[in-house]
């Protein structure tokens, strides 16, 4: 045999080994498939549900305010006059009624001499012809005088009463403007600076303002509401329980350094109109100021509790739901709801505010909330955890939070 029959021979071997390895192989993978049992499917993901939680809800506005006292006065000096005695000390503490400025008043007491000189010669030229007419209406008895002269005492009697009570207008004048010349603290309060030292003349051509004084044992804080939160209470306004309501809320504030004042304030007043410019209306809120913590001019913050639906002004609850459950997409804002078959369900809600819900121990967090206005009942579970594994109309499989 050559070496080319010997190398045909071997190739046939090798061929023939390789067919029969392969045939066993693939009656083993044979085998192995037909005793191999089906894969379950596998189970729906799992979430956590919970809920929506329905509770007393304090939602609060804001508005910028500037504080005033309850009552602020500017002190004009309505006698003209060299200012003689400052009386007081500057951003001192006033009581009504206090003697605040001396103006000259040597002029002033002048006027009322001479109007009480007047008052006296008046009264008696009353008395003169008081007297005359007397003895010619005697004299007319007896034909001694016609009736034309006793109408004539008489009109001189009535105009000497004239000029009588014309004096003692006169003389009740002069006294007035000496009055003037002794200013008096009219409310009390602090007192500012005195405008104008002593031996200036004031009051010469206007009532000069000679300092103020501010009376702000209470406090008011103005602030605009927009109109279109107004009117959703002027249309509850007719119902007299919702001004009780209005005027009942327990009204904060906020000063600028961010600190909260101690004492809570109430609603007093609204406007009667709607300022056509700014579109919004004046309120005010008081706040009892008894230890001076706050001055006129302050800037802070009113913050005014509201109800959750504005729809309804005297409800305080609210369905409240986790912050980061309400999801948002071009369709709105939406929750993610298991159904009884436990089939994800999406579910369109109308929001409120988002609030913080304090917590009610050491060892818990505060939490961030949502209030539902409308969309979703309290009976029903939401989705708040597994967000990102849920997907409209999929099963799930669901944990009670």
């Amino acid at each position: 045999m050559n070496e080319n029959s010997k190398k045909s021979s071997l190739q046939g071997v090798f061929s023939a080994g390789a067919v029969s390895l392969s045939l066993v192989v693939l009656g083993g993978l044979f085998l192995a498939g037909c005793g191999s049992k089906e894969t379950p499917p596998p189970l729906p993901p799992s979430v956590t549900v919970a809920a929506p939680e329905m509770r007393e809800v304090t939602v609060y506005k804001t508005y910028p305010s500037t504080l005033q006292g309850v009552s602020e006065v500017e002190i004009r000096a309505r006698a003209s006059g060299y200012l003689e005695k400052t009386n007081f000390n500057e951003g001192s503490f006033v009581n009504k009624g206090d003697l605040l400025f001396i103006i000259e008043q040597a002029p002033y007491k002048l006027a009322v001499e001479s109007s009480q000189a007047d008052l006296e010669r008046a009264e008696a030229g009353r008395e003169l012809a008081k007297t005359r007419k007397q003895r010619l209406e005697l004299a007319l008895q007896t034909n001694s005088v016609s009736e034309v002269e006793v109408d004539i005492a008489a009109a001189e009697l009535a105009q000497s009463i004239a000029s009588v009570n014309q004096a003692k207008a006169h003389l009740n004048n002069a006294k007035l403007d000496l009055s003037y010349t002794t200013v008096h603290a009219p409310i009390s309060g602090r007192i500012s600076l005195a405008n104008v030292s002593d031996e200036n003349l004031v009051g010469y051509s206007e009532p000069t303002i000679i300092t103020s004084i501010v009376d702000d044992s209470t406090i008011e804080a103005y602030f605009e509401v927009p109109e279109r939160e107004a009117i959703k209470f002027l249309r509850q306004r007719s119902d007299q329980k919702v001004s009780e309501y209005v005027r009942g809320l327990d009204v904060k504030l906020e000063l600028a350094d961010r600190s909260m004042y101690g004492t809570i304030g109430h609603i007093d007043f609204m406007d009667n109109k709607v300022d056509s410019m700014t579109r919004t209306i004046r309120v005010r809120a008081i706040f009892d100021n008894a230890k001076y913590e706050l001055t006129s001019g302050l800037f802070a913050t009113v913050q005014v509790p509201v109800a959750p639906d504005q729809r309804n002004p005297t409800e305080t609850k609210a369905i409240v739901v986790p912050a980061e459950v309400v999801l948002r997409d071009i369709g709105g804002r939406y929750v993610w709801v298991v159904d009884e078959q436990n089939i994800v369900r999406r579910r369109s809600v109308d929001v409120g505010e988002t609030i913080i819900k304090p917590a009610t121990s050491s060892g818990e967090a505060a939490v961030r909330q949502t209030i539902i206005l409308d969309g979703l009942n309290a009976s029903e579970k939401i989705i708040v955890s597994g967000l990102q594994r849920v997907r409209d109309g999929a099963p799930v499989t669901p944990n009670a939070q």
